[in-house]
């Protein structure tokens, strides 16, 4: 292993893979050395991720599903001009590591950077092997991180069972999102029916509270829907994580010190949206973002988030942490009254001022003004 490099990236998840791809696309990797630190250099299906883009299918190549419509509310929604695309991590991490195989300048480290420490001219990190030295050292967020006063009150947790139907079939044309018809124990719970095929599917349960949803309680929950709905199947995968939904980690600055070299990404960097949990296409914007700008000397550019919407995220995560058994009600109200191609852009945070008033004016106006009240009393 060499002792110094122009980068290393901390993690081989979807940030770091993300960045050492457009890294390797735009050329900067021709004469410099890349190394990836990664515990698990062999890790496969160990997540999903699903997002909406309007992107060609070509950018796309690892994503196994797409859905022009969305099954809300009992209801299909045509979402043109988005697909809400479904992928297997195995399927995105071996598409990159192929890409990146091309390339003799990118290295791999199966270990962890156990600290690291800058100067004005290299940022020098401990491993286990000893100390290395690069120009830039791109890490990600851990969990450990989630301290001070904006750190975790709320838990973005979901248990999901990849099944196949042992008779029947589904419609495979829609994606059901965020169905409440579920128990909600205290808690906010909904469920994701994604149809892969007409006989197998991702079936999976969501939960907003203060504690994670644990896999007895998620299977337990799984089993029942399952029993309700005749779903006579077959378990193929069990999948479970949990994402803390905190603003902690919002950009308001929208580059970094002009000196620094230590840089955040994926989580670390606020790619996580903190009311949804999506961040797919945020870590691959963000790493597209940092590559051009380091391909043409600029300052590193942050996941800047405008105010408005960080102050939208702050008040929901207020007000299903003080009140979690108004959140069905708020959700539902959200999809019933608004199309979903408008609750997507706005969760993509492409909205008008304007057209966020017609969505907050269909909501439940009484219960927002009262949080606004008490909002950063707690």
């Amino acid at each position: 292993m060499r002792s110094s490099y122009q980068y290393i990236i901390q993690g081989a998840g979807a940030s770091g893979l993300w960045l050492a791809y457009w890294l390797d696309q735009f050329g900067l990797l021709q004469n410099h050395h890349l190394l990836i630190a990664e515990g698990d250099l062999n890790k496969v299906n160990d997540r999903t991720w699903c997002f909406w883009t309007p992107i060609d299918e070509a950018e796309f190549p690892f994503v196994d599903k797409r859905w022009t419509s969305l099954r809300v509310q009992n209801a299909n929604q045509v979402i043109d001009p988005y697909a809400y695309c479904h992928t297997r991590s195995q399927d995105f991490y071996g598409w990159v590591k192929i890409k990146l195989s091309q390339n003799p300048n990118i290295h791999w480290y199966k270990g962890y950077i156990e600290q690291a420490k800058a100067s004005q001219e290299y940022v020098e990190v401990q491993t286990a092997e000893g100390k290395l030295q690069a120009q830039y050292f791109f890490r990600s967020g851990q969990l450990t991180d989630f301290q001070g006063p904006d750190a975790i009150s709320l838990w973005q947790s979901f248990v999901g069972w990849r099944i196949r139907l042992d008779q029947g079939t589904w419609d495979t044309k829609s994606a059901t999102l965020m169905d409440f018809s579920i128990p909600q124990a205290h808690a906010t719970r909904f469920l994701y029916v994604l149809p892969i095929a007409e006989n197998e599917g991702l079936v999976e349960v969501t939960q907003f509270h203060a504690s994670p949803l644990t896999v007895a309680e998620g299977e337990e929950v799984l089993a029942e829907i399952c029993k309700e709905r005749g779903w006579k199947c077959s378990i193929l995968e069990v999948e479970c994580n949990a994402i803390p939904m905190s603003s902690v980690f919002n950009q308001t600055e929208k580059v970094t010190q002009s000196n620094a070299r230590i840089i955040p990404i994926g989580v670390a960097a606020g790619a996580l949206k903190p009311t949804t949990g999506y961040g797919f296409l945020a870590m691959r914007k963000h790493a597209r973002e940092l590559a051009i700008a380091l391909k043409n000397k600029k300052p590193l550019p942050t996941i800047y988030r405008k105010r408005r919407f960080r102050f939208y995220d702050a008040l929901l995560l207020h007000m299903l942490s003080s009140t979690p058994h108004r959140g069905k009600a708020i959700f539902e109200r959200l999809f019933s009254r608004q199309p979903a191609t408008r609750i997507l852009k706005f969760l993509d945070e492409k909205t008008s001022i304007w057209e966020e008033l017609r969505i907050f004016s269909r909501l439940q106006v009484s219960w927002f003004l009262k949080a606004l009240l008490t909002y950063g009393k707690d």
